[in-house]
Parts: C-alpha cells; structure tokens; sequence
C-alpha cells in the first residue's frame, strides 16, 4: 500500500470521527450527510492536493 492512500484512508477516518463527535455533541444527534462528505474530502485532499503542493514546493528549494 503507498503512502498516499495510507494517508489519505487516515484522513478519512480522521475527519469522519471528528464529525461525528462535533456533530453529536454540539446538534445532540449524528449527521450521516457531513459525516460521508467529509470523509470523502478528507481522501481527496490528502490523497490528491496535498501530495502536489508538498511536490511544488520541493521543486521549488531544488531550483
């Protein structure tokens, strides 16, 4: 397994724990819709746009 879909499948039980407690202590109940949609945001940007900022900013010292 890479390390980009390792950091991207922590990030997305990351963020879906946190929306759940966020959710459930702050609304008394568990919002299914904020729960799925940020796990989901949470695999892309760690999957995707993260990994190309972290690449634009080594080429950037390099050069």
């Amino acid at each position: 397994m890479s390390a980009r879909l390792k950091n991207g499948l922590l990030s997305a039980m990351v963020f879906a724990v946190i929306s759940m407690s966020f959710s459930y202590f702050v609304e008394g109940e568990i919002r299914w819709n904020n729960v799925i949609g940020l796990a989901i945001g949470g695999f892309v940007s760690w999957y995707f746009i993260i990994p190309r900022i972290n690449k634009k900013r080594a080429d950037k010292k390099k050069g």
